[in-house]
């Protein structure tokens, strides 16, 4: 594979890149309405179940598209560049080339670059379009499909919740280990005036109750404020952890900068936050798997002469990128038990199916 021999091919370039994009448009369509059906069919037992409206199911699913744009750009991008090959393999299109003295790779780099151009492009839309329709979607689902009453106010970062003892102020949810961090609650009187503030540093749900762990109350009724410290059970939390998880944001509903200034503030506060820099990381390593699987199916889909059939060469694609989802998610894994580096964890897919494409590239040269 000359890397350092690629000439610009202005007319072949064209026509590579429409061939491919006249297959990955009609394929995303396709894929985004599949899954649209599916996650339809799946919701509908509990759309039936709470008398959702029409309105609300339709905008539910509205808000949730962007999402699945997301998820499913990269298998489109896979088949659609083992198609577009698999087809120029088949009708000696390659050969062509190789006649001409243009290698595999300079053939397959115009749609490689479109398909990096994708991942730039998805990685724009996660950071704009898809946070606020995630969180568009999910406020549909808590309050006109489950009609449940509107009782956590969310910032980017944090949780106001008005619960059975008081008014809630949440620093973070944390769902593993079944805890919440930097609770304060404040008490207010009949006549809707505060009059002591209950400070918790850590509230743990064990055994379908709450175990607090240091709280302090500062007592507001005096001329001056009053600290003591209180036993566990002076306090009686209403709410179980299922209440709160309702109203705590998930990574997937932040942006790259805000996730990040999230993470820095539950860190300056004490609270440990290391299992979502997997997350952070994630943010900029997934829309680049777009790229990352054009580079692996071009070099498969080009070598369809040397198998019985296009969908033999479109199966053995289609179990590549499954593979890469396999190596992402045990990757991703193994950072969020800390067996791996965050970094290393997000970009390991992309790292060892790069050089798994090269190898191709060059095998097939």
């Amino acid at each position: 594979m000359e890397l350092s021999a690629y000439r610009p091919l202005p007319v072949t370039s064209r026509y590579l890149v429409r061939q491919f994009l006249s297959l990955f448009v009609p394929i995303l369509v396709s894929f985004v309405m599949l899954y649209l059906l599916v996650d339809v069919f799946d919701r509908l037992d509990i759309l039936l179940r709470h008398d959702a409206t029409i309105g609300a199911s339709a905008r539910y699913f509205l808000f949730k598209i962007p999402l699945m744009v997301t998820q499913i750009t990269p298998p489109a991008v896979i088949t659609a560049v083992l198609l577009c090959f698999g087809l120029l393999a088949r009708h000696n299109e390659v050969n062509a080339f190789r006649a001409s003295g243009i290698s595999l790779f300079q053939t397959a780099a115009p749609v490689i670059l479109t398909a990096a151009g994708i991942s730039c492009a998805v990685l724009l839309w996660n950071e704009t379009i898809v946070p606020y329709c995630s969180q568009q979607f999910q406020l549909i689902n808590n309050l006109e499909i489950r009609k449940r009453e509107l009782r956590g106010v969310l910032s980017d970062r944090q949780i106001w919740y008005h619960g059975g003892a008081g008014f809630y102020h949440i620093e973070h949810v944390n769902k593993a280990e079944q805890a919440i961090y930097g609770l304060v609650i404040y008490r207010l009187d009949e006549a809707f005036m505060l009059h002591s503030v209950v400070e918790v540093s850590k509230a743990e749900w064990r055994d379908h109750q709450w175990r607090l762990t240091q709280p302090i109350e500062r007592d507001l009724d005096g001329d001056r404020p009053v600290v003591r410290t209180l036993e566990p059970a002076d306090i009686a939390i209403p709410e179980t952890l299922d209440d709160f998880l309702a109203v705590q944001r998930e990574p997937a509903e932040l942006s790259f900068f805000v996730l990040r200034e999230w993470i820095r503030d539950l860190t300056k506060k004490g609270i440990d936050a290391s299992e979502y820099l997997v997350d952070l990381h994630l943010k900029l390593a997934v829309p680049f798997a777009s790229m990352v699987l054009a580079l692996v199916g071009a070099p498969i889909g080009g070598r369809v002469r040397r198998h019985p059939s296009l969908a033999t060469i479109v199966g053995t694609g289609l179990v590549v990128g499954f593979g890469y989802w396999v190596v992402f998610g045990l990757a991703s894994s193994f950072g969020r038990n800390g067996v791996l580096p965050p970094l290393v964890a997000a970009w390991a897919a992309n790292v060892i199916f790069v050089l798994l494409g090269t190898a191709l590239f060059l095998y097939s040269d």
